[in-house]
């Protein structure tokens, strides 16, 4: 009976990894649509018609072979087995048209995929400029929808109510609606909404259309690939980057309040956690970095200026870059290191350990030390406000808050010391491990084209276990591999 009974999960997981597999190749179809942009040769075109069709036969086919009558229903170790293996399928079918196009080798190509889907715009392309746009845009396609969790709402169109175990495997936690699929559907309407206004926001100050769309689809989906090798450092205008920052902080705060502040509670929706750690980080993040660039820029609106986009950037962990960080020194790198730790809303694109769970440490600090200040008789109230609402924090919820973090920093230190055995300083082997780890995209100047392979294989795996925020990592793994 167990047998056939991990008989059928299996059945049932690679029946929905083929689902995964046939929509990201139906996905692969949507840069062709760069045609009404900018011109675009057969020769590009074919790679990415090759890929699509390939995978959509091979999708197709797993799904009519393994799928399983009606039953739909997914356990929980399912779904983190389908989740954590789908960002692998969604990294090498992602790569395809790189190789296939002769943009990048092997390597580089999954790694400039992984960068996309998980919403990170780190880049392999030592030259963006001179990069077919049919490949800019599938990077940009691949971070707007990777971050929006395209995945999640494919499957769950199939699998219906079931799909909550997807759900929280990619770590996401609030539902706008009681339905998983009516969030998602919710969600992708929001998101598609912000993409149209930043579009036309963009091409008000100034950028052409291919321009607008690319940069609308990456400040949103915290992801921060540019058509421009040198970022949004590229315009030189404060319009774009008052632009760029108002989306970014869209993109990545809880969508939630977004749909609250609108539709129900008001301007009570504001009354939040993670709206409070917002302001609180910031107000101390952008003076410590201005203080560290100060001497480089002196007493002028361009140190402010600096300062302000890049900790937003790092904080929104998008990733967009308006200065060579490089050049910054250790402690303005060490702060906007701790921004991208610190990371976005809960229900947004933003990655990171997120502000709602270092509000919820931070608060049970507190709640401990008071408690230890009062009798044992007295029995304090565990509350923080939560889109308006003051909700009650129970110890579960804590102890899984810490182990996220716990998690986290611990693969932090990992990654930051291997980075450090390939010769490169403590704060430059932070900010670049942080980067993906957070799924940022900002770069001291380490990552690129000629970076160790072992070092792109570490950032790799940083951004997939940042994605997932590891206990869905952990689930499949202990599903595959048994420990008992």
């Amino acid at each position: 009976m167990e047998t056939n009974h991990y008989g059928g999960e299996y059945r049932r997981v690679i029946a929905y990894l083929g689902l995964l597999v046939f929509g990201i190749g139906a996905i692969t179809l949507t840069p062709l649509l760069v045609t009404f942009l900018r011109p675009l040769t057969w020769s590009d075109a074919s790679v990415f018609l090759i890929t699509a069709i390939a995978s959509m036969l091979i999708g197709g086919g797993l799904w009519y072979i393994f799928r399983g009558g009606n039953d739909h229903f997914l356990s929980a170790r399912e779904a983190a087995v389908i989740m954590s293996s789908g960002w692998f399928v969604a990294t090498i079918l992602g790569g395809l048209p790189f190789v296939l196009g002769n943009q990048l080798p092997w390597l580089d190509a999954f790694y400039e995929s992984i960068s996309g889907w998980t919403g990170t715009g780190l880049t392999m392309f030592g030259r963006v400029e001179l990069v077919p746009p049919i490949y800019l845009l599938w990077r940009s396609i691949m971070e707007y929808l990777g971050s929006a969790g395209f995945a999640v709402l494919m499957l769950s169109a199939v699998i219906g109510p079931e799909a909550i175990g997807l759900y929280r495997a990619e770590g996401r936690s609030d539902h706008l609606l009681p339905s998983v699929l009516d969030t998602a559907r919710l969600f992708m309407g929001m998101y598609g909404l912000y993409l149209v206004i930043g579009t036309v926001l963009y091409w008000v100050v100034g950028l052409n259309l291919f321009d607008a769309v690319n940069h609308a689809m990456a400040a949103l989906s915290a992801g921060g690939f540019s058509t421009y090798t040198s970022n949004i450092g590229h315009f030189n205008s404060a319009a774009v980057e008052y632009v760029s920052m108002g989306l970014m902080l869209l993109g990545s705060s809880n969508f939630t309040i977004h749909y609250l502040l609108v539709r129900k509670r008001g301007f009570k929706a504001l009354r939040d956690r993670e709206v409070y750690a917002l302001v609180i980080v910031l107000s101390l993040g952008i003076p410590l970095v201005y203080w560290g660039i100060r001497p480089i820029y002196g007493l002028t609106s361009g140190a402010t200026r600096a300062a302000v986009f890049q900790a937003v950037s790092a904080s929104t962990t998008t990733g967009f870059g308006t200065a060579d960080v490089s050049k910054w020194g250790d402690l303005p790198l060490a702060m906007l290191t701790l921004l991208m730790i610190a990371g976005g809303g809960t229900g947004g694109t933003g990655g990171g350990i997120k502000l709602s769970r270092l509000a919820t440490l931070w608060q049970a600090a507190v709640w401990t030390v008071r408690q230890r200040l009062y009798s044992e008789r007295v029995v304090l109230r565990h509350a923080m406000y939560r889109q308006g609402e003051l909700e009650s924090i129970q110890q579960e919820e804590i102890l899984d808050v810490a182990v996220v973090v716990f998690l986290y920093m611990i693969t932090f230190l990992v990654g930051t010391v291997i980075f450090m055995l390939h010769g490169i300083p403590l704060a430059v082997a932070g900010f670049e491990f942080a980067s993906a780890l957070s799924t940022v995209g900002l770069s001291a100047g380490v990552t690129g084209p000629d970076m160790p392979a072992t070092l792109k294989i570490t950032q790799m795996l940083g951004m997939w276990l940042g994605r997932l925020e590891f206990v869905a990592v952990f689930a499949a793994l202990g599903r595959l591999v048994p420990w008992h």
